[in-house]
């Protein structure tokens, strides 16, 4: 599991599913789930969940693989490193 730390406050699902859609492309199919996390896709092996939690000045986004363990850890690593370079989650 990675975590991602970003220093923007109040980060919703629907705005994190909106960033990882646009980041990541058209490889990856980008869903929202009823219990507030976010379903990444690249194909229905490799997957990754990532879910929100809100920490004090800060936004916290905890990845891990969804599907076949080797096949889903390129997927959580691209979706963890579209969240650390994601330019709309900085201080506003």
């Amino acid at each position: 599991m990675a975590q991602v730390r970003v220093p923007r406050k109040g980060v919703t699902v629907a705005e994190l599913a909106t960033v990882l859609g646009r980041r990541l492309g058209t490889g990856f199919q980008v869903v929202t789930d009823g219990d507030g996390s976010v379903l990444v896709r690249r194909s229905p092996l490799s997957g990754a969940v990532v879910r929100i939690r809100h920490v004090p000045g800060a936004t916290v986004f905890r990845v891990r693989g969804a599907g076949v363990p080797v096949a889903s850890l390129g997927t959580t690593r691209a979706v963890a490193e579209a969240l650390r370079r994601s330019p709309e989650f900085r201080s506003l």
